[in-house]
């Protein structure tokens, strides 16, 4: 597998890569032991923060570029793009999920933030740091750099995965009674493809972060309008999937 050539930004993918283990062994013990059924809404949300914090915590003593501002280090740019898209996705794009694709919450919470519980939107943090990292590292190992078509056909490959990958590890017996879809086969063929495009769309934009040691970071204000950006042109796809699958 081929890292990033620029430090902060190898530094970056060497961490999210080994924090991934992490969380994930977190949400399989939880969902196996179904500790989260007398929970509530506090420890559903410790849950959540104790998942997306460390991303957050651990880049504050280590990493190779502590000495620059926060707004140049690579760690903390991603932090801020993974972080505003997947509470954006979260907030707007999660519509279709329930009204096409007819996804059903019943966790026994009720910090509630339009119809998606408020501790899935940092769960999501995590989620979507492990997603780009990964992608990033198999775009950069196996798409060849001279063919654009290549290169967009592996992305909507991973894209189309990774939804997959998502789809089917939480639709699972263990969360039957709490998370699940009405017809669980279509949604990993159709509804795949749906959720995919929010990262065909996005991967591209997070990519191109610091992918050269002599890129020099923009304005934290211009990549938050770059979030806010791919994230309408997510909401627009979604609607035509809506169009297509209704």
């Amino acid at each position: 597998m081929k890292l990033a050539a620029d430090p902060g930004k190898r530094w970056t993918e060497k961490f999210v890569l080994a924090y991934t283990p992490v969380w994930i062994a977190a949400v399989v013990l939880v969902m196996a032991t179904r500790a989260f059924t007398h929970w509530g809404d506090v420890g559903h949300m410790a849950l959540g923060l104790g998942l997306c914090l460390p991303l957050w915590i651990v880049p504050l003593f280590w990493g190779p570029d502590r000495e620059r501002p926060f707004a140049e280090r690579h760690i903390w740019r991603f932090n801020l793009w993974i972080g505003l898209y997947s509470f954006l996705q979260c907030y707007f794009g999660s519509a279709l999920f329930f009204d096409v694709l007819h996804m059903e919450y019943h966790f026994p919470v009720t910090w509630i933030v339009n119809r998606t519980p408020l501790f899935l939107y940092f769960m999501t943090v995590a989620y979507f740091s492990t997603y780009y990292v990964a992608m990033s590292v198999l775009w950069r190992t196996l798409a060849p750099k001279n063919s654009t078509t290549v290169r967009a056909i592996l992305l909507c490959v991973l894209g189309y995965a990774v939804a997959f990958a998502e789809t089917a590890g939480m639709a699972n017996d263990w969360l039957r009674d709490y998370f699940s879809y009405r017809d669980k086969w279509f949604v990993l063929l159709w509804g795949s493809a749906c959720y995919g495009t929010v990262f065909v769309l996005s991967m591209p934009f997070v990519f191109r972060m610091n992918e050269s040691p002599d890129d020099k970071p923009g304005r934290l204000g211009r990549l938050a309008g770059e979030v806010l950006a791919v994230n309408m042109a997510a909401l627009i796809a979604y609607e035509g999937w809506a169009l297509v699958l209704k």
